[in-house]
């Protein structure tokens, strides 16, 4: 399955949302995979349930380690790794769009409990530090909502626990919240513009020209544009998706290795295996036998 599929305004769909009930439990595994930078209109209420997040937007980086909550705004661009490279880390991530509590445009519940977060640009990603009572209160339920997604009646409950949290969210984003300026919104739609091309085309021969061609740009500014807003170039940025896009295939498929690199874009498994040992440290054989146990060099492919 893709992690990332845009509508045609270039926003993510979330997989397992729906108009009829715009909730959604994922349950991630970042121990050996990294969830590329991505935004769309939902909101995020998740937790740690065991090792350290990294969550990364542009211009800020955050920490979340197990037992923390975090909380990430809507349309906020961000990506999400492990922490600590080679340990495991699991995350369990609450998704809701925010009709899930304000009902319908411009009701009440929206414009005076959730218009004064989604609407507020300084607020992009708040981590939910465990072991003070608003925030352990908050985390409780993130707990009791991963356990009542069991139930045979869980909406209303849902809706009702989640609503409880809005709450407790307010009044911390009140006291303490985690604001950063967001980038511009010129760059800030550039660098979408080519993000979503490249998670669109990885799998064919894409160039810088096309890349930089997606945002209306020239070569050199899709340069400094990716450069300055996520430290790595169009091309880079291109790559690492594509060894990052293998590895679910290298874990989840039977195909061979040389389908795999031309799936993921490689013009051949020569150099298929040449970048993915450079980025990993080791052969795409090697990391299909072994998995993620070992020394990996992930820092070189970090999307």
């Amino acid at each position: 399955m893709r992690l990332f599929e845009t509508d045609e305004n270039q926003v993510e769909r979330i997989e397992g949302m729906t108009v009829e009930y715009p909730y959604c439990l994922h349950e991630r595994d970042l121990t050996d995979f990294v969830i590329p930078w991505h935004w769309h209109e939902e909101l995020e209420l998740g937790y740690i349930q065991e090792g350290v997040s990294k969550i990364i937007t542009v211009g800020a980086e955050y920490m979340v380690y197990q037992g923390d909550g975090f909380f990430i705004n809507s349309n906020v661009m961000d990506m999400k790794r492990n922490g600590t490279p080679g340990a495991r880390t699991l995350e369990i991530n609450h998704i809701f769009h925010p009709v899930f509590l304000s009902g319908h445009f411009k009701s009440r519940f929206e414009t005076k409990y959730l218009n004064p977060v989604t609407k507020n640009r300084q607020i992009e990603v708040h981590i939910i530090r465990h072991g003070h009572p608003s925030s352990d209160r908050i985390l409780k339920n993130l707990y009791q909502l991963k356990e009542l997604q069991n139930s045979p009646d869980a909406e209303f409950r849902t809706r009702n626990i989640l609503s409880e949290t809005w709450l407790l969210l307010l009044d911390e984003l009140r006291g303490h919240p985690d604001g950063h300026p967001q980038t511009g919104v010129e760059q800030r739609d550039r660098l979408r513009s080519m993000i979503a091309y490249i998670h669109r085309h990885y799998a064919e021969k894409v160039t810088l020209a096309e890349i930089a061609k997606a945002a209306r740009v020239s070569e050199r500014e899709a340069t400094r544009c990716f450069k300055k807003n996520i430290g790595q170039s169009p091309v880079e940025y291109l790559i690492a998706f594509r060894l990052n896009e293998s590895k679910k295939l290298l874990r989840e498929s039977d195909l061979s290795i040389t389908e795999i690199g031309l799936r993921c874009g490689f013009s051949n498994s020569a150099y298929f295996g040449k970048a993915f040992r450079a980025a990993y440290g080791r052969t795409p054989g090697e990391y299909r036998t072994n998995g993620y146990n070992g020394t990996v060099m992930a820092a070189k492919a970090d999307l």
